[in-house]
């Protein structure tokens, strides 16, 4: 019993949190790309969404799901500006940002801030 093999539900989990975590270290380094993420994983772009498709997932929803995480920690410091936090989730501008959060959150970043985070 000492090495069980990996149940499906168990790989899949697996895969998705992989991907996840890969995106999190990307989006430090500033960038992310699915073509990264699928060749840190030892497969094609095509694998990778072929993968995610069968667990229900993309790798759209993967990335936005990380960065609304990432941004409500963010949005914690008070002392870090948007532009900032919008630039280290990987947004060209800062209205893009302000669009993606206010569909997460149901509130503008800078209101979610004064009023949440007060």
């Amino acid at each position: 019993m000492a090495s069980e093999p990996l149940r499906p539900e168990n790989s899949k989990r697996s895969l998705s949190m992989r991907v996840s975590k890969l995106i999190r270290i990307q989006l430090e380094r500033g960038k992310v790309g699915v073509e990264t993420v699928a060749e840190q994983l030892n497969m094609s772009r095509y694998t990778l969404h072929k993968k995610l498709r069968q667990e229900g997932l993309t790798f759209a929803a993967l990335l936005e799901q990380v960065r609304r995480e990432q941004a409500i920690t963010y949005m914690k410091d008070k002392s870090k500006p948007l532009v900032e936090i919008a630039e280290q989730l990987g947004f060209s501008e800062l209205s893009a940002f302000s669009r993606a959060f206010k569909r997460w959150m149901g509130t503008p970043p800078a209101e979610y801030r004064s009023l949440r985070l007060s």
